[in-house]
C-alpha cells in the first residue's frame, strides 16, 4: 500500500537563487530547482531539520512560510503553508514581449 498522496499541482522547474530562513536570525542561500503553487525543491548546502517551519523569499510574492517535508543529501522540498500563485512569481512568469519599433 502506497502511504504517499498524489501532489495536488504540477511543478514548473526554475533556477532561482534566494534566502531561506529557517528561524527569523538565520537565513541560508538556496538555489530553488522547482516550484508549484503548493511547495518547492531547492539545493540547500546546509541541514534543515524535517518538519520545522521556514520563511522562503520568492521574487514578485515576497517571504513564504513553509514547512521542511523532506532532505537528502544538499535537496530539500517544503510545503507551502498558504498555496502561492505562480502568476505573481517572477520564476514562473512569461515575460512580456518587447514593444514594437516603428518602422
Amino acid at each position: 500500500m502506497n502511504q504517499y498522496k498524489p501532489r495536488r499541482s504540477g511543478r514548473t522547474p526554475v533556477a532561482g537563487r534566494t534566502q531561506l530562513r529557517a528561524q527569523s536570525w538565520y537565513s541560508i542561500e538556496v538555489t530553488v530547482c522547482d516550484v508549484s503553487t503548493s511547495g518547492f525543491m531547492a539545493e540547500c548546502s546546509e541541514p534543515v531539520r524535517i518538519g520545522s517551519y521556514v520563511s522562503l523569499d520568492v521574487p514578485g510574492i515576497g517571504p513564504v512560510n513553509a514547512q521542511v517535508r523532506w532532505q537528502l543529501g544538499d535537496r530539500m522540498g517544503g510545503l507551502f503553508v498558504d498555496p502561492i500563485s505562480l502568476h505573481r512569481c517572477e520564476w514562473t512568469a512569461v515575460p512580456a514581449d518587447p514593444p514594437l519599433q516603428p518602422a
